[in-house]
């Protein structure tokens, strides 16, 4: 019996690196020129996204530059001969003197509650009421309510029986916004005679000051120049 000796072939030795090698370098030049593409691609997008936002914030500026004012007033002082004495540029509104808006609150309390039988008087106390008030505020709705309410209530129904004199006692800042003010209520008979014995009355109102509102008809303006608004009010009898 013979035992033949199986022949082994060789295995061929693996390429050394560096050999050239068609796939692979073909691959090589792929994924190269298709990381130059992304990279090129996202640098684009970002110049895009960069000059997208300096266009909008140009279109911005020059919208706003637009939108303001190309006048500049200017505030001429004269002498009692009418001849100017100072020419100088109108700044801003400064804040509204306490004096100002103690003075604007009494008036507002004064014309509200008064009530005469001079209806010409009594109705240009309404008006000045009203411009003190802005349109569609919680104290307009609520001033006509009281004036067009009953008829111990509505000034030219009381007129037909009755006056009613305002002594303001005090006009005080609780808090920046917030007035108290105190009075006196004298009622009187349509021949002059005291009808009982006076109250006092206490209110606190809202006050806004410089804030004009841009429905403001020429009227309003012309009889509170100074832009004090009081917002909300509420009122009560002390005893």
């Amino acid at each position: 019996m013979s035992i033949k000796k199986k022949k082994v072939r060789p295995r061929p030795a693996p390429a050394p690196l560096g050999t050239p090698h068609p796939y692979l370098n073909a691959r090589r030049s792929w994924n190269s020129h298709v990381g130059s593409l992304i990279a090129s691609r996202t640098l684009w997008q970002a110049m895009a996204l960069i000059s997208m936002l300096v266009a909008f914030a140009a279109v911005g500026g020059v919208v706003y530059i637009g939108s303001q004012s190309k006048f500049v007033p200017y505030v001429v002082e004269v002498n009692a001969l009418g001849e100017a004495m100072a020419v100088a540029p109108a700044s801003e509104a400064s804040k509204v003197d306490q004096r100002i808006v103690r003075a604007s609150v009494a008036e507002f309390i004064v014309n509200a509650r008064t009530v005469t039988p001079d209806i010409a008087m009594q109705r240009r106390a309404i008006f000045k009421v009203y411009a003190l008030m802005g349109s569609g505020s919680v104290s307009t709705r609520k001033m006509t309510a009281y004036l067009n309410g009953t008829p111990d209530t509505n000034p030219f129904k009381r007129a037909e029986k009755q006056t009613v004199n305002v002594e303001i006692v005090s006009a005080i800042p609780q808090t920046s916004t917030t007035w108290q003010v105190d009075w006196i209520e004298t009622q009187r008979t349509r021949k002059g005679e005291i009808m009982g014995k006076p109250y006092r009355m206490r209110a606190l109102l809202n006050v806004n000051s410089n804030a004009v509102p841009p429905d403001a008809s020429d009227d309003q303006i012309r009889l509170n120049p100074m832009g004090i608004y009081i917002s909300d009010y509420s009122w009560s009898k002390q005893f």
